[in-house]
């Protein structure tokens, strides 16, 4: 499916974006990066944090395209519209939304359950993707790009 064809579902809403929503988006993004590597927090809520991170860029690649999130399912729509917005691979996708739905059981039902190697790899993924999300931005919507915002 097309964001035209989610926007016809009401998936998602018609958005006109700003440069600086785009760097309100990005301070979270960075803040959540950094602070995702606080060693004094366990691995579940630095895999949270960072699947934050990775959610708030998602989010940005849709506002840039000119959406928004519908009501319903807006973390799923946001994570997955990223191979229609930035044309990230599916596979980053794939893990994105599989820890979407860990972080859900993590918040709710079970404490414990991401091992440290685990949040590690996770934080990598989505540096990654930081880079390649600034990397389309300044390609497809350079007039969107905040200054001071490197891959």
């Amino acid at each position: 499916m097309s964001l035209a064809d989610w926007l016809a579902n009401r998936w998602i809403v018609a958005h006109e974006p700003s440069r600086e929503e785009i760097a309100d988006l990005f301070t979270v993004v960075d803040r959540d990066l950094k602070d995702a590597t606080l060693p004094q927090l366990s691995a579940d809520w630095r895999l949270g944090i960072t699947y934050n991170a990775g959610l708030q860029l998602a989010t940005l690649a849709l506002v840039a395209e000119g959406y928004r999130p519908g009501r319903e399912r807006a973390h799923e729509r946001a994570i997955l519209s990223l191979r229609d917005t930035a044309a990230i691979a599916g596979e980053t996708v794939n893990v994105l939304d599989a820890v979407r739905r860990k972080r859900n059981q993590i918040n709710y039902e079970h404490a414990g359950t991401t091992s440290e190697a685990e949040a590690k790899e996770f934080y990598r993924t989505v540096t990654t993707l930081r880079a390649d999300v600034v990397r389309w931005l300044r390609k497809k919507h350079p007039t969107l790009v905040p200054p001071g915002i490197t891959a």
